[in-house]
């Protein structure tokens, strides 16, 4: 604001020097301008806002003031293969996947000072999900539950949005069939979340975020694959140009659906999870309280980690292997979660 002020008076002063100086008001005019004109300079300079940036506590970059003390929002996004290409996946500030029946993996994808005008398909909740998405004090969006997923959003007092009932945040996209189709964007989360209460300040602080590049570790690891189930890998190839992984499923590149791109990824960290088969349906009980071992990967390196978490409300903490806490690059972080039986495949 100083800075405009004293541009203004900088220009006011050089004008009055150019009137006083000139004999013919017409060529003064013409070279120069009228008053009006220099009017209108100001008028557009004080007119130009300059939007201060704070730092985004789930990727260390910037990102606009008004997002700051946000509350995240954590949606639940299928991975079916009638689901694919997900949409919105690609500005998820931190990405989980976890297995759930059949071999198959679900996301929760959190989010925070981006406005994305597609996220989905939206699918149901588990209660493991919950665990992750109350690391954040998120407000959860989901479509259905399971039984117990029920039982834990009510008995936990999840701010959660059901697209079950709620026709309004959600919508069906008719080029694809149900349930593979139900879609929501940030504005209309947002939305209903002001309506129903659940917008407050919160003190969010998540990541330790190195001030520059840094490597992961001292073993090279710019290709790789986690294996979850036998007809199911995830595989990362690292590009030095962009200087993060790309992401594929079985082979083929993992793209958004609506930009086309293939996903890329900063910040990989990869732990193991006790997982157990729980009803004849295959739905899944995962451990999450406890703790375990586990690997951080960025910018084509990758080190040992150990990870705990002490309660469900709890976040997770990920240490090095000398119990010093883990730093990251700035960036998205994606989180994969791998049960007992998982395969971590590298050369």
């Amino acid at each position: 604001m100083l800075f405009k002020r004293y541009l203004t008076i900088v220009i006011l002063v050089l004008f009055l020097l150019i009137h006083a100086g000139c004999s013919d008001k017409n060529s003064c005019k013409d070279s120069y301008g009228t008053p009006s004109d220099w009017d209108e300079v100001t008028k557009s300079q004080e007119n130009e806002q300059i939007i201060p940036k704070v730092k985004n506590p789930l990727t260390g970059t910037d990102m606009d003031i008004q997002h700051e003390k946000q509350r995240p929002l954590a949606v639940m996004i299928e991975n079916e293969y009638n689901a694919r290409p997900q949409s919105g996946l690609d500005k998820a500030g931190v990405v989980y996947e976890v297995l759930t029946e059949g071999g198959i993996t679900r996301f929760l994808a959190l989010f925070l000072g981006e406005t994305v005008d597609e996220i989905g398909p939206v699918r149901s909740a588990r209660p493991y999900f919950l665990d992750y998405a109350m690391e954040y004090d998120s407000i959860y969006i989901h479509y259905g539950a399971s039984p117990q997923g029920y039982i834990d959003l009510k008995k936990l007092n999840i701010d959660a949005i059901n697209g079950i009932y709620d026709d309004v945040t959600f919508w069906r996209d008719r080029f694809r069939k149900e349930p593979h189709n139900a879609y929501t964007n940030t504005e209309n989360i947002l939305k209903t979340s002001e309506k129903k209460g659940f917008i407050r300040d919160i003190e969010l602080t998540l990541w330790n975020f190195n001030s520059e590049e840094t490597p992961a570790g001292n073993q090279v690891l710019e290709e790789f694959e986690l294996e979850y189930f036998k007809n199911y890998v995830v595989s990362y190839t690292y590009d030095k140009d962009k200087k993060m992984y790309k992401r594929y499923i079985n082979g083929e590149p993992h793209t958004d659906k609506k930009t086309g791109e293939q996903i890329l990824v900063k910040n990989i960290i990869l732990q193991f999870a006790v997982t157990k088969v729980v009803d004849d349906v295959g739905r899944l009980s995962i451990k999450t309280v406890d703790s375990g071992k586990g690997y951080y990967i960025s910018n084509g390196y990758c080190s040992k980690i150990k990870w705990r978490k002490d309660d469900r409300k709890e976040r997770t903490s990920y240490t090095f292997e000398d119990d010093t806490e883990l730093v990251v690059n700035p960036g998205n972080t994606w989180i994969q979660i791998l049960p007992q039986w998982g395969k971590f495949n590298y050369d």
